[in-house]
C-alpha cells in the first residue's frame, strides 16, 4: 500500500483548502496549517473513498504559515476468491492476493487467506479472516466461557433461519451483511480493499450518512454519540481519563450503529475476526452482544452503596476517623477503601507495621463489620524485585513472572521500585495469586479487592531494564519523583517494539511500549505482549474474581481499571484518574453510558475528581450526579485536599 502527499490551494478570503485527488481511492486527512490547527477543527469528513476534488474548510481565521498535510493511501492489490465451499452451514472462502506487494511501507501482503463465515445464531454472524499458511495468535476462547464466544463457533452453524444474508464479490473480495427484514446493510467492506500483512491488517466498512455510532473505547469524550472523524485507538494504556479523546485503560472493539429509523446493529471486531449482530433495537444489540461475551455479573448488595477512598489515608486511625465523621455527620457510607498507603513500602500483600499493624487492622475490620460497613484494599500486578518479599520468592520458584527477550523476569518499575509482573496466562497463576490473596485475607478479612495498574502500567519503558549501581530506586517524595524511572533501560530495535506501522497512540504515534512493558516480552506459551497486551487486565480480573469468590463463598466484588470484552462477567470498573473540573464531571456521563453498552454496567467515576483541588459547588453537584452512578465512590490523590462529603 503506497502513499502520497498532496499540496493544497489556500483561499485566504474563504478560508478553504482545495485538493485535487484524482489518483487515489482513499484519503486520510492529517491537518497542520502551521498555527497548531488540527483535524478536529476541520468542517469535513476525514476519509474520502472516491477520487475527486474536495474542499476542506479551516475554522481558523489566521493565515496559515504552511499548507496542511493530506495523505492519500492507495488501496492494496486486494484478494480474489480461488474457491468456496460450505459444510455444516459454515462457508469457507479461499483467497489469493491479486498481485505481489514488495515495496510498501508496512511489508509484504500475505499470499493466501481463508475466510470462514459462521451463522452462529439467527441474529448474529461471525466472519473470520486468517492466514492460510501460518497460524497466527488469536484471543483465547477461555476468556469467554460465560458467553458463546467461548465455544468452538467455527465447528458448525447454529442458525437454521438467519435474519441476515451474507454476500461477497469474487475478483476483488469484499463482503456485505444485510438484514433481511428491511434490506439494511449492516457491514460493507467494499469501500477500501482488504489488506493483510504480518504487522498491518486493514478492513473497512461503509457507514450510511444517517447512521449514529456509539461505543468503541476506552476513551473520554464529550458526547455519547461518536462524531464524524472521531478516531479510537484500541490500545490499553496508563493514561488518565482527564485526557480527552485519547486511548486510555481498556480496549473495546464494539460499536452500535443506529439509523434514522431507530433500528440498530452492532459489531465486535478484533484480529479480522468479526461478530455482527442484527438488532434491530439498541436493547437487542446489547443483549446479543453480551450473549457472545458473557452476561455481566450480579454484584453484592453492599457494593451499590456509597464508597469513600483516597490516596493518603495514612493509618488505621485515619480510616477510623473517616468512618466516624460520616456517622457523626449523619451521612451515608457503606464502604471504606485503602489505597497503597496501607502497604509496607508499597509491597503487595503486606501491611505497614507502623501505621497499619496487623492487630490494629484486625480490630478495625471487627469494628466496621459490626457497624455494617465493608472494606476494600488495593493490589497491583507489579511484585517487588526483592528477595525478602515472599510474593517475589514464591513467584520465582513457580516461574510465574513475565519474561524479557533474555528469558529473565521482565524488570520494570512501579510504586515499590523495581518490579516484576505476574503472568496470568500461566496455568499456575490462580494457585500463586490465590495463595497471596488468601494469606492477606487471613491477616485481615477484607470484603472486596481493587486491582489497579493492570494495563500493564510501568514507569520504565524499554526492551530490557536493569538496576543502576548506587542509585536509590525509587526516589521518594512527590508523585513525580516516585514515577520517574530510576532503572537503566535499553532497546534492541525488535519488530514488536518498533512495528512498521505506528498506531495512533494518544494521538501522537507514541511508542506502543511507553508507559507499559516491552511488547517483545513473553508470557506463558510464548505469547508476546505485542499480541496479548490488551488482555492483561481481563486475565488478572478472571483469576482475582475466582479467588475472591472462593474466599468469601458468596458474591464477590472486584474493581478493575483495565477492561476488555467479557470483563463485566468478573469485575466492576471505574473510569480512572480524572480531575476535579466541570469538564470531567460532564465527561463521566457518556463514559459510563458507553460501558453499559460494553457489558460492564457496574461502573463509576471518581466523585469530586481524583487530581487537583475540588471545591464545594463542584463537589456538591458531582455528589448529586454520583448518586446515579451504578458504582458511586469519592476518591482523590495524595496531593489533593480533603473532599469527603462531610468536609
Amino acid at each position: 500500500m503506497s502513499s502520497s502527499t498532496y499540496a493544497g490551494k489556500f483561499s485566504a478570503a474563504n478560508g478553504w483548502y482545495q485538493y485535487d485527488i484524482s489518483s487515489t481511492s482513499s484519503v486520510e486527512i492529517t491537518f497542520d496549517d502551521g498555527n497548531g490547527i488540527w483535524d478536529s477543527n476541520l468542517n469535513a469528513n476525514y476519509i474520502r473513498t472516491s477520487p475527486g476534488t474536495y474542499a476542506f474548510v479551516n475554522q481558523n481565521t489566521a493565515t496559515p504559515t504552511s499548507s496542511p498535510s493530506v495523505k492519500g493511501y492507495v488501496n492494496g492489490p486486494g484478494y480474489a476468491v480461488t474457491s468456496a465451499s460450505e459444510d455444516a452451514g459454515v462457508l469457507t472462502i479461499n483467497l489469493a492476493v491479486n498481485a505481489a506487494s514488495t515495496s510498501t511501507p508496512y511489508g509484504t501482503d500475505l499470499s493466501a487467506l481463508v475466510v470462514t463465515v459462521t451463522k452462529t445464531e439467527s441474529d448474529s454472524v461471525r466472519v473470520k479472516i486468517v492466514d492460510k499458511s501460518n497460524k497466527r495468535w488469536e484471543v483465547p476462547k477461555s476468556l469467554f466461557t460465560a458467553g458463546t464466544l467461548g465455544t468452538d463457533s467455527t465447528a458448525k452453524s447454529a442458525a437454521t433461519d438467519p435474519l441476515y444474508s451474507f454476500n461477497y464479490t469474487q475478483n476483488l473480495f469484499t463482503f456485505k451483511v444485510v438484514r433481511k427484514s428491511d434490506g439494511y446493510t449492516l457491514f460493507d467492506s467494499s469501500g477500501i480493499s482488504l489488506v493483510v500483512k504480518d504487522q498491518y491488517l486493514q478492513v473497512a466498512t461503509a457507514l450510511d450518512s444517517d447512521l449514529s455510532v456509539y461505543g468503541i473505547g476506552e476513551s473520554t469524550r464529550d458526547n455519547f454519540k461518536m462524531a464524524s472523524g472521531d478516531k479510537q485507538t484500541l490500545w490499553a494504556r496508563d493514561q488518565g481519563s482527564a485526557s480527552a479523546n485519547v486511548n486510555t485503560y481498556g480496549s473495546h472493539p464494539f460499536f452500535l450503529g443506529m439509523n434514522s429509523a431507530g433500528q440498530a446493529h452492532g459489531t465486535i471486531g478484533g484480529v479480522l475476526d468479526f461478530n455482527i449482530v442484527v438488532g434491530p433495537t439498541p436493547a437487542n444489540v446489547v443483549k446479543q452482544y453480551t450473549k457472545l461475551i458473557g452476561r455481566p455479573k450480579l454484584m453484592p448488595y453492599w457494593s451499590y452503596g456509597f464508597h469513600q477512598c483516597r490516596w493518603g489515608y495514612g493509618s488505621t486511625d485515619a480510616l477510623r476517623n473517616v468512618v466516624n465523621k460520616y456517622k457523626s455527620s449523619n451521612l451515608p457510607l457503606d464502604v471504606i477503601w485503602a489505597d497503597i498507603d496501607y502497604m509496607k513500602n508499597y509491597h503487595d500483600f503486606t501491611l505497614d507495621p507502623v501505621n497499619f499493624p496487623q492487630a490494629k487492622m484486625t480490630a478495625f475490620m471487627d469494628e466496621i463489620h459490626a457497624s455494617g460497613h465493608k472494606f476494600v484494599p488495593i493490589i497491583d500486578p507489579g511484585i517487588p524485585d526483592d528477595t525478602n518479599d515472599y510474593a517475589y520468592t514464591k513467584g520465582l520458584s513457580m516461574d510465574i513472572f513475565i519474561k524479557d527477550t533474555r528469558g529473565k523476569p521482565y524488570l520494570g518499575q512501579v510504586w515499590p521500585g523495581p518490579t516484576v509482573f505476574a503472568d496470568f496466562f500461566h496455568p499456575d497463576a490462580k494457585a500463586y495469586w490465590g495463595e497471596q490473596i488468601t494469606l492477606m485475607y487471613k491477616s485481615y478479612n477484607f470484603d472486596g479487592l481493587w486491582i489497579d495498574m493492570n494495563e500493564l502500567a510501568n514507569f520504565c519503558p524499554g526492551t530490557t531494564c536493569v538496576r543502576q549501581s548506587g542509585v536509590t530506586c525509587p526516589n521518594t517524595g512527590s508523585i513525580s519523583a516516585i514515577t520517574t524511572c530510576c532503572l537503566s533501560c535499553s532497546g534492541d530495535g525488535n519488530k514488536y517494539d518498533n512495528p512498521p506501522f505506528a498506531i495512533n497512540n494518544v494521538n501522537s504515534r507514541d511508542a506502543i511500549y511507553n508507559k507499559g512493558i516491552s511488547t517483545s516480552a513473553l508470557q506463558y506459551g510464548n505469547i508476546r505482549q505485542y499480541d496479548a497486551h490488551n488482555l492483561y487486565g481481563i486475565t488478572e480480573s478472571i483469576v482475582t474474581n475466582a479467588v475472591q469468590e472462593e474466599l468469601a463463598n458468596k458474591r464477590s466484588f472486584v474493581l478493575s481499571r483495565s477492561t476488555f470484552p467479557g470483563s463485566g462477567v468478573h469485575v466492576a470498573h471505574w473510569t480512572g484518574d480524572n480531575a476535579a473540573t466541570w469538564n470531567d464531571l460532564r465527561w463521566s456521563i457518556p463514559t459510563i453510558l458507553k460501558f453499559g453498552l460494553f457489558g460492564i454496567p457496574m461502573v463509576g467515576a471518581d466523585i469530586c475528581g481524583f487530581s487537583g483541588a475540588s471545591n464545594m459547588e463542584l463537589c456538591a453537584r458531582w455528589t448529586a450526579l454520583g448518586s446515579f452512578y451504578p458504582f458511586a465512590r469519592n476518591h482523590n490523590n495524595l496531593e489533593a485536599p480533603d473532599q469527603e462529603t462531610y468536609v
